[in-house]
């Protein structure tokens, strides 16, 4: 059985253009993640998967740099995309996350796999970490029939068509470490404000070649509500509703 972290990444972003290859600490913050990807135990592969744009190539260039896989896929269809790399890299088990997402928690990656796995999930997810720090486990033939019964094209956001059709078994691993609950607090990077917080934890937490945890971060954030209130004011995007096919033989 073989498991892939598949990140989902592009440089199309308009509130904050070039996000995830911008800067923090000396580093694009895409390279933050990877760092901290890396740290997952039960993963084999790490893959990149960006569009097939022209607008995307520093992404691949980037991948090969940090000596981690690439795919190119579907410009908007995100759910298409993963599953095709994960068909690419022969994947059994999908881990999926965002480059939108530096804190991205290896720890919880290897909870989530194992609370998977055990359970015979088609899809799992964690609830009770930040916003922005928890990842997603796909089973590959349910992102097969996900991509069969799905009627549109932009899938940025697919959770759905796991928990809502009826057609999947799925769980929901529930954090309960209270160094690290904290639901509320917002961790992902979409606007200005959103950089700001991740720059100036970066700017107390960082050491060279240190990994900080996701405790010290959340401690870090207790400690200092300036911080948090940095973003608090910003509101995550309402996602679309899913469309599956009426004749599912289609």
């Amino acid at each position: 059985m073989k498991t892939g972290i598949l990140i989902t990444a592009r440089l199309k972003s308009t509130r904050l253009p070039r996000k995830v290859v911008k800067e923090i600490s000396g580093k694009p913050m895409l390279v933050h993640l990877i760092d901290r990807l890396k740290l997952a135990k039960l993963a084999d592969v790490i893959v990149l998967c960006t569009s097939t744009f022209a607008d995307d190539d520093p992404l691949i260039a980037l991948a090969e740099k940090e000596n981690i896989g690439s795919f190119r896929g579907h410009p908007d269809d995100v759910l298409l995309r993963l599953t095709q790399a994960a068909g690419y890299f022969n994947l059994d088990t999908v881990i999926n996350c965002t480059a939108d997402n530096p804190f991205v928690d290896p720890e919880y990656i290897d909870y989530l796999l194992t609370f998977h796995w055990e359970n015979e999930y088609d899809f799992s997810k964690v609830e009770g970490l930040p916003f922005g720090t928890f990842s997603y486990a796909l089973s590959y033939q349910a992102m097969v029939k996900a991509c069969d019964i799905k009627d549109k094209v932009d899938t940025e956001v697919w959770g759905g068509y796991f928990t809502e059709t009826g057609l999947f078994s799925w769980g929901i691993f529930t954090v309960r470490d209270q160094s690290v609950f904290w639901p509320s607090l917002r961790l992902t990077v979409d606007t200005p404000e959103d950089f700001q917080l991740v720059n100036e934890i970066f700017s107390e937490l960082y050491e060279p070649d240190v990994v900080f945890s996701l405790a010290e971060i959340v401690n870090l954030c207790r400690k200092r509500p300036d911080l948090v209130s940095i973003n608090s004011e910003i509101n995550q995007k309402i996602p679309e509703d899913i469309s599956i096919k009426r004749n599912l033989d289609e």
